[in-house]
């Protein structure tokens, strides 16, 4: 899922995280090798490498905040790992916060709460960034699929059923897009057969089916393999078990309209 707090397509948080991963880990350092050999001096720079990381950690918490409520989708584990990443930084910035204030100056030498509070620090943002990694490289989150023919990503909002999600003429085939209506993702894919509509919501993991691939009329979920048929939402191959959900489509005026389903199907809960 591309990024949406980007630079010309480059994800802004990860640029940013390196900042406090790499200072605090230094803070730390600086500071036990300052209490070893008592130079008032090494003291100092971990104190000014705890504020500098602190600035640091705030500004990739705005950025990863924007993608975590704007981009990882909702229901998924991706969902719940971004909570989990977002509170150990959190926890992280807090700790280094309170050493900081502890501290009170670059004068002050680190007394042996304050090494346990940055060593504490630093393991928390270790496993912070074990998650964030997972959610890059397993999730995606943050990864611009660009595969041949694709098109142009386009995502829109609609205020109701009642507003056409595209023209036909914008897709070709195996091409797609998405729209939310009323808190609903829904995607429009074009295949040799026609346009379908199609839950963006993979039953396995809750993955973002418009961010992966459509070949024919099957199209593939980006995060773990799992393949359906969007003309009627039955699983192709697996990891997923459940079909996902298929919307009817009207075509008026050249306009592609997604009707609501009345009565869905009751969702079988599979293991996150």
């Amino acid at each position: 899922m591309r990024a949406r707090a980007q630079l010309r397509s480059h994800p802004i948080h990860p640029m940013l995280v390196a900042f406090p991963i790499g200072l605090w880990i230094g803070s730390f350092a600086f500071d036990v090798a300052a209490i070893a050999q008592g130079d008032p001096s090494l003291a100092a720079a971990g104190f000014y490498a705890v504020i500098g990381g602190c600035a640091g950690a705030v500004l990739a918490a705005i950025a990863g905040a924007v993608d975590l409520f704007g981009v990882v989708p909702s229901r998924s584990s991706a969902k719940n790992r971004g909570y989990i990443h977002a509170v150990l930084n959190v926890s992280a910035l807090v700790l280094f916060i309170v050493v900081a204030a502890r501290r009170g100056g670059a004068g002050a030498m680190p007394d042996g709460l304050s090494i346990l509070l940055s060593a504490i620090g630093v393991v928390l943002i270790l496993s912070s960034g074990w998650l964030g990694g997972t959610l890059v490289y397993r999730n995606q989150i943050g990864v611009d699929h660009r595969y041949a023919n694709a098109g142009k990503w386009r995502e829109r909002t609609l205020a109701g059923w009642d507003q056409p999600v595209c023209n036909q003429s914008e897709l070709a085939d195996g091409q797609m897009t998405v729209a939310e209506v009323r808190g609903l993702k829904v995607v429009v894919g074009r295949c040799p057969e026609g346009m379908f509509a199609f839950s963006d919501h993979c039953t396995h993991r809750g993955g973002p089916l418009s961010d992966g691939a459509l070949v024919g009329c099957t199209v593939q979920c980006p995060w773990h393999g799992s393949q359906f048929d969007i003309r009627t939402g039955h699983v192709v191959a697996g990891p997923a078990r459940s079909k996902i959900e298929s919307y009817p489509v009207e075509l008026r005026g050249g306009e592609v309209f997604v009707m609501p389903n009345r009565a869905r199907e009751p969702e079988k809960k599979e293991a996150a």
